[in-house]
């Protein structure tokens, strides 16, 4: 079918030689106007023949992008040409349409004319997937390529390109090929180790690398940014390393090194792709570190996992630093092991509580207590006690426990934790695990910018900002001279020295000598004296708000003559090929794109049947822990639960609407039942001795364990209460171990909620139509949020407290109020898992019931 399409401006008839001119007044405008003329009409232009004009005068044959015919590409193979055989398709038709251009004598002035006005095809409806259509304009390109550098996604690009052009008729396709045509024309024949080479040298990084002498393939291969080792010489104290998986395309492990500022951020070091995790390879990585710190600026503190390669490199290369032990990994790895020697998950779950007690001790004599009543509770479960002390206690205690922890200089790190979440952020900006070198290196550099941007504004946040609390004359000698994390320390610190007073002893000094900062007894001491806090007392890590190092060698100190004079005459003893190995190497560092280096082999998995599609995630795989607290976890559910329905359908079955009545109603989508416990008097101790585990029964125990808590730490409550009357009350509430006690003695709530959170290190909910709240430890430093056990009472009828049995992530009331006024300074952090969960109560139930504390408002 042919049909006629007039898209110039201009008439003319196919039968006549004789056609209307239209002057265009430069080659630009003559192309644009051409072909935006065809897009209006449905129809795609494009240069089918130019002629420069050197010869006669210059023109160009415009024509229908149809136009021609496909030509089958051929290749020669022994001798003769055969045609490629693949799939192809094309949209070649041999359509006839031909316009004309010629430039004229004048100027840069040029004619059109319509050699041939008709199609033999149907007009374009829509110009979405025509290539020539969709091609991307300078300023288009250039945006394209800034959003590449910043690893924003293709859909992301071309989003921006369609908002910023309607008319763009692009497709994620054309921004795949953009993208890859500007990395081609960026490499400009370089391989891939040669572009990385280059923009390491182009971004001053520092790098190292070891390969194989016969294939030149890279083995391991170092790096670090200027800035991190700047802040590396000024924070060299504590270093916290860690290697990650399913990052790069050939299956090396990265490993990680971070630090931390006085502001408490996490700064990367650097980065090392390592062939394999031997002892080799981790001294050769450390052996690096070392040389560029410097012998001045060593490590004090080193926080690993066990990894017992990782751990001898540290010894052989670190000395002099103490090396701590990740309690995180510590916790997982006897969740692993000794899970499944319990019986029931609530002796699983009390083991664990004393395990974690115990890895907090805080002296030598605290501790074998602890371990000795561990022996003497668990000593059914013999292999669980024997691997906790062969595999941790008896070799690695110094390196975890608190007793001896404490007497280190660590300024708050003893956990992987942020060298873990640096690798959560690291593998959300690759986005996939196929990456090579030099895109991971394109990845880590922009991650490490916008680091580098949130550090400095962090500095100057300390210098210039001051929160009120700290406008007392107690820290006007701190106030811009020490970060506001310190301070905040501080004032933690100074709020314990209301009930510590002077006494060494009760004071216990842990943060003058884990932080460097001084202990309440100190603080006390400087008011008595009517003086400002001195900042010389403030360890200067907290001092450092600033880029300058303490030490620095001057450029014009540095001078490697010397270097090059034994470089030279070694090149001359030599022989010829290995005056030829060198002269390389030379070349390689004065211009690293010369670099002979070959990327590694890329890793395919080769075993079983291959997946339908290729895993390209980041995503680590499960841990051993993970799977072990899943299948236990999910066998305890599904039994429990069937025992405990017929519990509460028996218990509960004439009581259970009138509980539900006597809590909040907002909240009755989120309970799944609640169970129901003697009404003796004991109720409230007896409902936490059966979410504890222990069974109801053994509400006296929970009394006791209530009462020693009260005993062994009477000054905090002393504090917390506001006068030593009421604990004396509460005391002699919990030495009542009779049944049937007179409402005298039960549970009074929430002033109880302080200890039994503490005491059992959980935290603990309570319900009531008239106030609910959460408490968590005073004292003790936050578990994982995996580990954290969450039990939930309500206060009904005005008289009765029953167990409520809550849906996972169910809102939970805002924290007592006492608990933020009178937590130790390690205790925080326990509320912020819930945040978000608290917000969310608040929305539900309202403000008149998420109130503050007010000391015995629930009392039966």
């Amino acid at each position: 079918m042919e049909e006629s399409l007039e898209i110039l401006s201009m008439e003319q008839s196919s039968n006549t030689k004789e056609e209307e001119v239209e002057i265009f007044h430069s080659r630009t405008s003559l192309i644009e106007w051409t072909k935006d003329k065809g897009k209006q009409h449905g129809i795609i232009i494009v240069i089918k023949r130019s002629d420069s004009g050197e010869s006669r005068k210059a023109r160009i044959k415009f024509a229908c992008e149809r136009s021609g015919s496909y030509r089958q590409q051929m290749k020669t193979i022994e001798g003769k040409k055969r045609k490629i055989d693949r799939r192809t398709s094309t949209k070649k038709c041999g359509c006839p349409f031909l316009l004309s251009a010629q430039k004229l004598a004048t100027a840069d002035d040029w004619t059109l004319t319509v050699v041939c006005g008709f199609h033999n095809h149907s007009i374009a409806k829509h110009l979405e997937g025509h290539s020539f259509a969709g091609r991307l304009t300078l300023e288009e390109t250039k945006i394209l390529v800034d959003m590449s550098k910043c690893n924003i996604m293709p859909r992301e690009i071309l989003a921006v390109i369609k908002e910023k052009n309607k008319c763009n008729v692009s497709t994620i396709r054309t921004i795949y090929n953009a993208r890859q045509k500007h990395r081609i024309r960026e490499k400009a024949g370089r391989s891939q180790m040669q572009q990385l080479m280059r923009k390491l040298s182009e971004h001053n990084y520092i790098e190292w690398h070891r390969y194989e002498k016969d294939t030149n393939t890279v083995r391991d291969i170092f790096w670090a940014h200027p800035f991190g080792v700047d802040l590396l010489h000024i924070f060299p104290h504590v270093l916290v390393m860690d290697c990650t998986y399913k990052t790069n395309r050939y299956r090396l492990p990265l490993l990680e090194i971070v630090g931390v500022t006085s502001t408490e951020y996490t700064f990367s070091i650097a980065f090392v792709f390592l062939n394999s995790e031997q002892e080799d390879n981790y001294t050769w990585a450390l052996d690096r570190l070392k040389t560029m710190m410097g012998i001045d600026f060593l490590p004090n503190v080193i926080v690993t996992d066990r990894e017992l390669a990782l751990i001898n490199a540290i010894e052989k290369v670190f000395p002099a630093a103490k090396h701590l032990l990740c309690r995180y990994h510590i916790s997982n790895n006897v969740l692993t092991k000794c899970r499944k020697k319990f019986e029931s998950k609530e002796k699983w779950d009390n083991f664990l509580s004393d395990w974690n007690i115990l890895t907090l001790s805080s002296s030598e004599s605290e501790y074998n207590k602890r371990l000795k009543a561990l022996e003497e509770n668990y000593g059914r479960y013999s292999q669980a006690i024997d691997y906790v002390k062969d595999v941790w206690l008896n070799k690695y205690k110094e390196k975890f426990v608190s007793a001896w922890t404490n007497l280190v200089m660590h300024f708050g790190t003893t956990t992987t934790n942020r060298v873990e979440s640096a690798h959560a952020k690291l593998k959300r900006y690759l986005r996939s695990s196929q990456g090579n070198f030099e895109t991971s290196w394109s990845t880590i550099h922009n991650l490490l910018e916008l680091q580098h941007t949130e550090i400095k504004a962090s500095f100057e946040k300390s210098l210039t900002t001051v929160q009120h609390n700290f406008k007392p004359t107690l820290f006007k000698e701190l106030r811009g001279f020490i970060s506001r994390c310190a301070l905040d320390k501080v004032f933690q610190e100074s709020k314990r020295g209301d009930w510590v007073g002077f006494d060494i002893h009760a004071c216990g000094c842990v943060i003058r000598r884990t932080h460097g900062l001084p202990c309440a007894h100190e603080i006390n001491e400087y008011q008595l004296e009517g003086r400002a806090i001195p900042l010389a007392c403030i360890n200067s890590y907290w001092r450092k708000l600033d880029l300058v190092k303490s030490t620095k060698n001057e450029a014009n100190e540095i001078s490697c003559d010397a270097e090059i004079e034994l470089f030279l005459r070694r090149f001359q003893e030599v022989d010829i090929p290995t005056k030829l190995h060198l002269q390389r190497k030379l070349r390689e560092l004065a211009e690293p794109s010369t670099t002979f280096l070959v990327e590694p082999e890329v890793k395919m998995n080769t075993r079983g049947r291959p997946p339908s599609k290729f895993d390209h995630s980041t995503r680590q795989d499960p841990s051993a822990f993970e799977y072990v607290s899943a299948k236990y976890d999910k066998s305890f559910i599904s039994s429990n639960l069937n025992t405990k329905n017929k519990d509460v359908r028996q218990n509960t079955s004439q009581h259970s609407q009138s509980y539900l009545k006597s809590l909040p109603c907002e909240l009755k989508p989120y309970i799944r039942f609640v169970k129901d416990v003697e009404s003796d008097g004991n109720c409230g101790f007896r409902a936490i001795a059966d979410l504890m585990g222990m069974g109801e029964d053994s509400w006296m125990q929970v009394r006791k364990d209530l009462k020693s808590e009260l005993v062994s730490h009477r000054n905090d409550y002393n504090l917390l209460y506001g006068c030593p009357d009421r604990v004396d009350e509460l005391l002699h509430i919990l030495s009542y171990f009779k049944s049937y006690p007179s409402f005298k003695y039960w549970m009074t709530m929430p002033d109880m909620g302080h200890i039994i959170a503490s005491r059992y290190n959980i935290v603990l909910v309570h319900l009531s139509i008239q106030q609910c709240l959460t408490f968590f430890p005073l004292r003790s430093n936050p578990l994982p949020a995996i580990l954290h056990k969450i039990i939930t009472i309500g206060f009904v009828n005005n008289n009765h407290f029953i167990e409520v049995f809550m849906q996972h992530n169910s809102p939970i009331p805002p924290v007592a109020t006492n608990w933020v006024r009178y937590l130790y300074s390690c205790a925080e952090g326990w509320q912020t898992p819930y945040e978000v969960r608290m917000r969310v109560f608040r929305d539900l139930v309202g403000k008149e019931v998420a109130t503050q504390e007010t000391i015995n408002l629930d009392t039966p």
